[in-house]
């Protein structure tokens, strides 16, 4: 098998292989710091339910490696629950013969240990914790690079890529004062970034260096923070768009709006008002350009996605990720399903005493089932895992509302209870602003 990180519209026989690999990119998984742990426990048990999502994207044919905390029996209901969602709702998913279930402790290694099952061995991104698959230093270093935060704010402008205002300080130098000018610069608040994980995590605004230090407190003086001038969003419209990369091109896949609720991110707005004027396609184009120059290409395609912030026609990219992106997934469902309206893909979380009522609820909202209705529901994934104080947990649900996202939250109510998907709730209270 062929293996790297490819775009999710291969004709030939493919095995997704994806577990959470953001953390170690840059870091030893045996020597992580406590917050680190945490964070990146936490983002596996997110990347379950984009294991999933890759049963619906794929096709008969192809393979997909899950979780084995899929096998419970409570949660193989579900899982089969949602695989018969997929046909309905006029998908070609990968057929139960081609799911494995492997150890989360030992993924990679049981997904070598399967052999060559495939043509293409996708992974989410070439790293160190699926090295056994890969086995290149080049396509690791390449990965490190273009991945890094830091390295993108230090050749960047280089390459004529406008960005904001970047500074990068040791932990010691900051203590020494040596960032200090910047924070009294930006007294509306500093964006601190360390190499870390996906999702937002170790991103995270800061007003002063006080706060900035309580922040990396764990970290040895040796440790390198980004900080980054805050861009004002009530002037700019934070966007995010899916590159394909190929030896011989770059192309748009897919633009989006990053929506934020009580000022955290929450999901992603698709429709056709996410409109590319031709001075934002030609900046963001170029940043593609940026990343096959530095080895982020595949003969296959290749995915690269950006996060950048408009103003009329003016663009300042804020950093890219030379991998799949969690809007690759629903954009890709779009896609298969022909559906070019509103649609937003959000994360939430749903009681497990509920699990019967949700399939209930999913049954019924599902979509190509609705004609008549003001939305409809493509349920993309869920993680196997409970979260939350016994008696009280909850499960993590991916899905994507297509339509009237508030007579999505209607409908909810009417079935369910104010616990189950409250995340749905702030997003229709922010998109009504």
């Amino acid at each position: 098998m062929k293996v790297g990180s490819f775009t999710p519209t291969q004709t030939v026989p493919v095995l997704y292989a994806m577990a959470g690999d953001d953390c170690s990119l840059h870091h030893d998984l045996h020597q992580l710091t406590s917050k680190q742990q945490i964070d990146h426990a936490e983002n596996q048990m997110l990347t379950a339910a984009l294991q999933l999502a890759l049963i619906g994207i794929g096709k008969p044919g192809d393979q997909v490696a899950l979780f084995d905390e899929f096998q419970q029996a409570d949660w193989q209901a579900l899982l089969k629950h949602y695989q018969t969602m997929f046909d309905d709702i006029g998908l070609a998913p990968v057929l139960p013969d081609g799911i494995h279930y492997v150890s989360q402790q030992r993924y990679y290694q049981q997904v070598a240990e399967l052999g060559a099952v495939a043509e293409l061995l996708n992974l989410y991104m070439v790293s160190g914790s699926n090295e056994v698959l890969h086995c290149s230093d080049k396509a690791l270093s390449v990965s490190r690079d273009v991945n890094s935060k830091l390295h993108f704010a230090r050749n960047a402008p280089q390459a004529g890529i406008p960005v904001p205002e970047t500074y990068i300080y040791t932990k010691g130098q900051i203590a020494q004062g040596k960032a200090d000018a910047f924070f009294a610069a930006n007294p509306g608040g500093t964006m601190l970034k360390i190499l870390g994980l996906a999702g937002a995590r170790n991103v995270v605004a800061v007003p002063n260096r006080q706060e900035c230090e309580a922040y990396i407190a764990e970290f040895d003086d040796s440790l390198e923070v980004l900080l980054q001038e805050r861009l004002d969003t009530d002037r700019y419209k934070e966007m995010t768009v899916d590159l394909t990369l190929t030896e011989d091109s770059v192309t748009i896949n897919n633009v989006r709006k990053i929506l934020f609720a009580d000022g955290k991110w929450v999901g992603n707005y698709f429709g056709p008002d996410n409109v590319l004027s031709p001075a934002h396609s030609k900046i963001l184009l170029a940043v593609g350009d940026y990343a096959r120059r530095h080895g982020h290409v595949e003969a296959e395609g290749t995915n690269c996605g950006i996060d950048y912030f408009v103003d009329g026609d003016e663009v300042i990219v804020t950093e890219i990720n030379a991998r799949w992106t969690g809007g690759l997934f629903p954009a890709e469902f779009l896609r298969q399903l022909n559906y070019e309206g509103p649609a937003i893909a959000f994360f939430d979380t749903v009681p497990i005493a509920e699990r019967d009522k949700l399939v209930e609820f999913q049954r019924a909202a599902m979509h190509n089932t609705r004609h008549e209705q003001s939305f409809s529901l493509v349920s993309m994934g869920f993680s196997p895992f409970s979260l939350g104080d016994p008696g009280e947990d909850v499960f993590i649900c991916w899905q994507l509302v297509l339509g009237d996202f508030h007579a999505f939250v209607r409908a909810r109510d009417e079935l369910l209870s104010e616990q189950c998907f409250p995340t749905a709730t702030a997003i229709a209270r922010e998109i009504e602003q």
